[in-house]
């Protein structure tokens, strides 16, 4: 039996490994036990693939979402810089009509209305550019989801799996049929959410 400090998968694949073993040494006094062998590695197999699977969705997941904080994050400076401008088109109108009303030099009103119209525009390219980088994050969010989604289906898979394999180990070590039946029925149903994790 493995260790007690083994823990995970790497305890579950020494057990698999010693039940397929167990099963060899047993197959002839009980024919069933090399089917269990075979059952046994076959699930070892599925669940490794599980595995690298839903590590990679789990990483895709990580991406995805910081990148979305990244993109919250210049948005909300776009925002920042959107405010900054129009506190300046505020500024310089009010010091155009001031000057206006001081029958200042009409250039100088010019220009101050000149300047607002100019911090207005930028306002609104500024205004664009923050919706646009809102719109990426929610659409990153949205990928990091579907990615977390995939990586708990893929999760899901790899438990049933690495349960079929220790009850398969059970079985062996028991020279119980019963046990080895109940291990396949897990097995599959572990198999059957491999694939369908893998049709998302």
């Amino acid at each position: 039996m493995p260790e007690e400090s083994e823990i995970g998968e790497v305890g579950v694949d020494k057990v698999g490994e010693e039940a397929t073993e167990h099963a060899r040494a047993h197959g002839a006094t009980n024919p069933w036990m090399r089917w269990l062998g075979l059952s046994t590695a076959i699930f070892a197999v599925i669940a490794a693939i599980a595995s690298l699977r839903a590590g990679h969705f789990a990483n895709e997941a990580l991406l995805h979402a910081n990148e979305a904080t990244m993109r919250q994050s210049q948005a909300s400076d776009s925002w920042a810089y959107y405010q900054a401008k129009g506190n300046k088109a505020v500024t310089r109108a009010s010091a155009a009509e001031m000057l206006a009303a001081l029958h200042a030099d009409e250039a100088a009103v010019e220009r101050a209305k000149t300047d607002a119209e100019k911090y207005k525009k930028e306002q609104d390219e500024i205004q664009l550019q923050a919706k646009d980088l809102e719109a990426e994050r929610t659409k990153l969010l949205a990928e990091s989801a579907e990615d977390l989604h995939r990586h708990q289906s893929f999760a899901y898979a790899v438990t049933s799996l690495q349960v079929a394999i220790g009850l398969s180990a059970v079985a062996a070590l028991i020279a119980r049929r019963a046990m080895w039946l109940f291990a396949l029925i897990v097995g599959i149903a572990g198999t059957g959410l491999f694939a369908a994790a893998s049709l998302l």
